[in-house]
């Protein structure tokens, strides 16, 4: 990913002077182009993307400071350097009003824009607020997807081995796309730890834990930060995840899994569906189904109907209450359906079931 620069300069000879500066900075940057004033400036911001705003303050038609009051309030995420002819404190002063902490005085020293330049950079880079304003531009293959949901499934499991070995080959994915370009390798992390983020959230106190973290992650970025560094960081950070996914557990599976199937006991008659149920034992849904195959060798909705057909075997007992009824009774709408997974399950339909019954009795 390349971090977009646009310049508001009524100056011919300054904008091309600070043009140049900028494309002599490498690919991390990218020039989107000069404007002559506020104006000019607004009509770029509305058709891409700007990272990083640099602007005079006194220009024709629209001058700076109604340029940066627009983009205060329409483009709050653009890190903006002003660049003044004018040492006067009550400039800097409403500077500071719209969050400017970069206010150089011209002429201005290639060595005093580019330390600008770094600083806002890094407040880019540092503010978890942005992550979505620095959204990978950099699309994802199928291999890469793949690889994000395993990694996501093995820490939801808590399986540390399988963690660390899907994350190198994720991370490895990212380095090959990227190459050695930081700036570009970042915003791949932080698609991948805004996604996890969203899996996670349905687990109790995850999510808090989570952002605690996230922000100390992101504040530990810095432009000149070798892959190997952030790969480092990351590491460490999705190592966390899981270990807290585990502590704020607590318990063993057997034990979420028994207090399914008292809930389910409960409200089997009722409209619940693995999603309702994850959420009232603190897991994903995603987690909870695996946890009824792998522990129960059944799915969720298979485990249901059996227990919905066992009470409707109860009520069968009880001459006067009507088939229909009975299936409204244990949770079933559909009487249709409700003889289907009673043979299912007996091997014969509810009616058969019953005056079998009668008969032995």
């Amino acid at each position: 990913m390349q971090l977009n620069v646009l310049i508001a300069e009524d100056e011919k000879s300054v904008r091309q002077s600070i043009s140049g500066f900028i494309n002599d900075l490498g690919n991390q940057y990218r020039l989107l182009g000069s404007a002559r004033d506020g104006s000019e400036a607004i009509d770029f911001f509305t058709r891409n993307t700007v990272h990083i705003l640099l602007t005079d303050i006194r220009m024709p038609k629209v001058d700076g400071f109604e340029l940066i009051h627009s983009v205060y309030e329409r483009w709050p995420d653009t890190q903006t350097i002003i660049l003044s002819g004018y040492d006067e404190f009550s400039y800097a002063r409403r500077a500071m009003q719209y969050g400017i902490k970069e206010y150089l005085l011209k002429p201005v020293s290639m060595q005093e824009l580019n330390a600008a330049i770094m600083k806002v950079t890094s407040s880019l880079l540092n503010s978890k607020d942005n992550l979505s304003f620095l959204i990978n531009q950099d699309k994802w293959d199928m291999k890469l997807i793949r690889l994000e949901t395993k990694l996501f499934d093995a820490i939801e499991l808590g399986n540390i081995q399988a963690v660390m070995e899907t994350l190198q080959s994720l991370l490895d994915g990212f380095c090959k796309r990227v190459g050695n370009d930081n700036l570009r390798f970042i915003p791949f992390i932080t698609d991948t730890l805004a996604s996890l983020r969203k899996r996670l959230s349905s687990i109790d106190n995850v999510h808090l834990f989570y952002d605690q973290e996230l922000k100390r992650l992101i504040s530990g970025f810095h432009p000149h930060d070798s892959i190997q560094s952030i790969r480092s960081q990351v590491e460490q950070f999705v190592m966390f995840c899981t270990n807290t996914v585990i502590m704020c557990r607590k318990q063993p599976c057997p034990d979420i899994l028994f207090r399914c199937k008292e809930i389910l006991n409960e409200h089997y008659n009722q409209d619940i569906t693995l999603m309702g149920l994850a959420g009232m034992v603190g897991v994903t849904p995603s987690y909870l189904s695996r946890l009824f195959k792998k522990e129960l060798e059944i799915n969720f909705t298979d485990y249901l109907n059996q227990l919905r057909i066992e009470k409707a075997i109860e009520l069968l007992e009880i001459p006067h209450i009507k088939i229909l009824e009975i299936a409204s009774k244990v949770g079933f709408n559909n009487a249709e359906y409700f003889s289907k997974m009673f043979k299912k399950v007996t091997g014969m339909t509810p009616n058969n079931y019953r005056l079998q019954r009668v008969q032995k009795g």
